[in-house]
């Protein structure tokens, strides 16, 4: 059985048997991202829509459904093309869903990346640690998808596996330090620079490192450079390189705990439901999500919702309607969505993301179903309006550029 390999990091290429395949899939960008993005799910079942959605993302198409359809078809053919025999189930499709064949023995750099980070955590025993974390550098040959990399799908992966690498990359420069390996510091350095050519910690250590070594017209370059990319915000002087690139260790270690602590804190109040807010900060909350719409192309709808009472409906009975409504809307929604009191008789609602408001099962219509429910609601009509706003979003090109 031949040895499937999909290096994912710095690059995009599919190896069997250590020698790449598939050289065609550069000609079709859908393709490429086709298989780039089921990979990325791990075996996990995607819906047609999601899939149409994810490839088409802020695009126009006259018709993504053929389309994908067509993209399979010629993917097939480049396999057929290169008698991958292989490869031929790599993609499942049925009823609707597209996985990448999750009994398929394959290697994934990502996967496996993800995998080494987790056990050295869990190491009790330090060179256990240090020697997985090494095995990260190894892998990591640069940022997740580089040709896809303003993709959403791609970018906050592409962040959460670089800040892996530079927690693997401090700690095997700590290990090296304790050893007095100053050249493997320097060569470690040297690279991390190229894939990160604005982390004043780097040329600190790197700076520290040679001149340790003896290497003092090297370290002066490296000063210099640093200096030049405008990223040594201290006064690097020989004697204090050592200080400075102590308190830059603690400056990391003090910032992880920070953010880890505000992690904790948000997380705290992570109760479902929409966001219940005045309209000052509804008025915000829009114009934040109208710019992640023309960032990533993700629907926003904006809804009213008007509750009419009867003409004898008791005031105080109304008050108690439209709390109860309320609190229907907030439960009724997700977290990424946002409501406010409009006026006496009206909420407003910003519903993000994917809506099916073409086939009548949107979150409004539960709503309403939830409210004709309510013993009262015989003297109210409950009524909305929704407005999708015009996507003014970046073109394809732009984005990819």
């Amino acid at each position: 059985m031949a040895d499937i390999e999909i290096r994912m990091l710095g690059k995009f290429e599919i190896l069997m048997d250590g020698k790449p395949v598939l050289a065609a899939l550069k000609q079709s960008r859908k393709a490429t991202m086709l298989i780039q993005y089921l990979v990325l799910q791990k075996g996990e079942k995607v819906t047609h829509k999601d899939l149409t959605d994810t490839l088409w993302n802020g695009e126009r198409s006259t018709n993504p459904d053929m389309a994908l359809r067509a993209i399979m078809h010629r993917f097939r053919n480049m396999i057929d093309a290169e008698g991958l025999k292989e490869l031929e189930t790599c993609i499942i499709t049925s009823r609707g869903y597209y996985q990448w064949n999750p009994t398929m023995e394959c290697r994934v750099d990502v996967f496996e990346m993800e995998a080494l980070m987790e056990e050295a955590r869990r190491q009790l025993n330090p060179a256990a640690a240090v020697a997985r974390y090494e095995r990260v550098l190894e892998l990591y040959a640069g940022r997740l998808l580089p040709m896809s990399c303003n993709e959403p799908w791609v970018e906050t992966r592409s962040l959460t596996l670089h800040v892996q690498y530079r927690i693997a990359l401090f700690q095997v420069l700590e290990a090296c330090k304790r050893k007095g390996e100053n050249e493997r510091i320097v060569k470690l350095c040297r690279r991390a620079i190229e894939l990160d050519p604005y982390e004043e910690r780097l040329y600190l250590e790197m700076i520290q490192a040679l001149e340790a070594l003896g290497h003092h017209e090297q370290a002066l370059e490296m000063t210099r450079r640093g200096n030049a990319m405008g990223c040594l915000h201290h006064a690097v002087e020989p004697e204090r390189v050592g200080v400075v690139s102590r308190q830059a260790r603690q400056a990391d270690r003090n910032l992880e705990n920070d953010i880890s602590r505000l992690a904790e804190e948000l997380s705290a109040d992570d109760t479902p439901g929409a966001a219940y807010c005045s309209f000052e900060n509804f008025r915000q909350i829009y114009h934040l999500q109208r710019g992640v719409q023309s960032r990533f192309g993700v629907p926003v709808y904006l809804a009213l919702l008007t509750m009419s009472p009867a003409q004898n409906a008791d005031p105080a009975e109304t008050g108690s309607m439209m709390e109860q409504l309320g609190e229907l809307i907030h439960k009724s929604l997700r977290q990424c969505d946002a409501m406010a009191r409009y006026s006496e008789n009206q909420y407003v609602l910003l519903i993000s993301g994917n809506s099916s408001a073409e086939n009548g099962s949107t979150p409004l219509e539960r709503i309403k179903a939830a409210f004709y429910r309510v013993p009262a609601h015989g003297r109210y009509l409950l009524n909305y309006h929704m407005y999708a706003p015009e996507l003014h979003a970046l073109s394809a090109d732009a984005r990819r550029r």
